[in-house]
Formats: structure tokens, sequence, C-alpha cells
């Protein structure tokens, strides 16, 4: 008997479809109950699979890809919102928690910001803070990598509490703006915060993502 699971892996190699393990799982299934069947009509083996994958409609390469993404579309409809929410909420949620109790742990533990001076500029640095942080955002690529989350997904969990702190200066700004007026002082102030709160520790959060992001994913999906 053919190894159906096989068969249907290697012609699905280039076809990165989402939940791939369940399709080339789903397709074996098929092919063995029609194969099966085809053998108990006294067929040759060449003869069964041959008429197997007829029925089927899997002639050409092309065929398997059209059905594995058939396949891909009725799953991705079965749950959609449960997939976004282990391949990225969770995830990212994991993340934000992580930096918040490490940030308020060190302060509870009496570390205080280091103050550096660049020329005029002073800007403060948690120093431990900024050195867990890699971890952390290993930790959010690996589980959003784990529930098979697309690359974005899995550089939007690792990163998230920098996007977060991204987003909200950004519409802190406005409302700044709005109140005391405009002055290059403010803004010089928000690219501070910018470079202090989001830039340094994204760096730090995708240093630790870097090697999920890396990792070839055959089994994510094509959107989170």
């Amino acid at each position: 008997m053919p190894d159906w699971n096989k068969l249907v892996r290697e012609r699905l190699e280039s076809c990165p479809a989402p939940h791939r393990e369940e399709v080339v799982a789903e397709l074996a299934a098929h092919l063995e109950e029609t194969y099966e069947a085809a053998c108990s009509q006294a067929l040759t083996e060449s003869a069964a699979l041959q008429l197997t994958l007829q029925e089927v409609g899997l002639q050409e390469v092309k065929d398997w890809h059209v059905l594995a993404e058939k396949i891909r579309r009725a799953k991705s409809k079965e749950d959609p919102m449960n997939y976004r929410t282990k391949a990225l909420w969770l995830p990212a949620m994991v993340t934000l928690l992580g930096t918040s109790m490490l940030l308020m742990a060190l302060q509870r533990a009496g570390f205080r910001p280091r103050l550096v001076w660049t020329g005029s500029v002073a800007m403060f640095f948690y120093w431990p803070w900024l050195a867990g942080l890699p971890v952390l955002g290993a930790l959010g690529a690996y589980l959003s990598q784990r529930a098979q989350g697309p690359l974005r997904a899995r550089l939007a969990a690792g990163l998230s509490p920098a996007l977060l702190m991204l987003i909200t200066l950004c519409l802190i700004l406005p409302v700044g703006l709005a109140i005391d007026g405009f002055s290059l002082l403010r803004l010089g102030y928000f690219g501070l915060a910018v470079v202090n709160w989001v830039a340094i520790p994204g760096l730090a959060l995708l240093l630790g993502a870097m090697p999920f992001l890396r990792q070839p994913n055959t089994l994510a999906r094509t959107e989170a």
C-alpha cells in the first residue's frame, strides 16, 4: 500500500498552506479510503492507485494545491478568531504582562533608572529591565510560532510592548499640543520618549525574537 502521508506531503511541499499537517492527514485518509475501495474491486495496486487519483481529481500538481487551498479556506472559516487569539493576542499579552511585571519587580527591589548624558540630552535607562527584554521578546515570538503564526504575528507578539508604547505616545502628543500649544521643546520630549520607551526597548525585544523570525514556518497562515 502506498504511503499516503508521504505521497501527499511531497506534492504539497511547495504549498505553504495553513494547517498543512492537518491538510496532509485529511487528504491521506481520504485517498486511503478510496484506494481500499478500489482494491476491493480486484484491481491491481497500480490500477487502484490510478483510479484513486482519478476519482479525487488529483492528476496534476496544481490539482493538489487547489484542493489544499479549498481545505485551508474551510478550516479558516471554522476558527478564525480562535486562531488569531492563539497566534497573536495571547502571545502579545504574555510579552506585555512579562515586561510590566519585570519593571514593577525591579522598581520594588529598589532599582532606579540610570541617567546617561548624550551631549546636553539626558536619557534614563533601566539596565536590568532592558537586559530581560530579549527573553520576553523571544517568549512572545516563540508562542506565536508554536501556534503557527505568520511572520508578522510573531513580530507583533515579540514587539508588543514597544508597539503599544508607540501607539500611546502618538495618542498623547496631539492632546498635549492641543492643550499647551505647539512647541519645539514638546516635540523634543516626544522624540526622547520614543527613543527611551520605544526604540531601545524595541531593539532589545527584537534581539530575542529574531531566532523565531528567521526560522521558516511552513505551517504559518498567510494572514494573521
